[in-house]
């Protein structure tokens, strides 16, 4: 196997691992959704007037109320989710950095590379092993 084609199959696992996004950002539905609750609610706040006061249903705005308020919970993770994909993405490219400048050099065990991507390898049992990458990833492999 050439040494390109071992760069490559490196960099596409190291993606593979660290770039694992099993979330789907729905942060315009959700926006949308709480245009839609504050145009409902300003719409019901309109229809109440001095005479209709009393007659105005609480309930009719606590549910919605209540999931405008579960929609910006899950607005705000999905932020957070972002921005640890962008940090993770950012690790990443630091480390095609590394691995690109490999490219011109012959592959040789070099214990300074290694410890540039892990944190450490901890060996769980005689047939288990967990690799800690520096961003807190953890990989176990049974031998």
């Amino acid at each position: 196997m050439k040494k390109q084609d071992i760069m490559k199959i490196l960099k596409l696992h190291i993606g593979m691992v660290l770039n694992k996004n099993d979330t789907i950002d729905n942060s315009l539905d959700i926006k949308m959704r709480i245009a839609e609750i504050d145009a409902e609610f300003t719409a019901m706040l309109k229809a109440v007037s001095a005479e209709t006061a009393e007659d105005f249903d609480e309930n009719r705005v606590k549910g919605p109320m209540e999931e405008k308020s579960e929609l910006q919970q899950r607005l705000s993770e999905l932020a957070s989710e972002k921005e640890k994909h962008e940090s993770i993405q950012s690790r990443l490219d630091d480390m095609n950095l590394i691995l690109d400048g490999l490219k011109n050099h012959p592959i040789n065990y070099d214990d300074s590379i290694v410890r540039q991507l892990l944190e450490c390898v901890v060996v769980e049992s005689k047939n288990k092993i967990k690799v800690v990458f520096k961003d807190g990833y953890e990989v176990e492999q049974t031998l």
